[in-house]
């Protein structure tokens, strides 16, 4: 069979996100495994009215925000 297939921009994001603690594909990812350990809480108050919005956090948003 032929040579593993060459791709250095793949390589090299994968070095950057591995530097950044971000998933990798193929890896574990911590963070969902952290956050579906425990349930939702709710938000808004007992008379039913909402309450504030989730903060926004996350590299998206950092780059992105509203």
């Amino acid at each position: 069979m032929g040579s593993p297939t060459v791709t250095p921009l793949y390589d090299q994001l994968v070095r950057e996100w591995a530097a950044a603690d971000r998933t990798l594909p193929g890896l574990p990812d911590m963070e969902w495994s952290r956050l579906v350990l425990y349930p939702a809480q709710s938000v808004g108050d007992p008379d039913g009215r909402p309450g504030p919005p989730p903060q926004r956090r996350g590299w998206l948003h950092d780059r992105h925000p509203v």
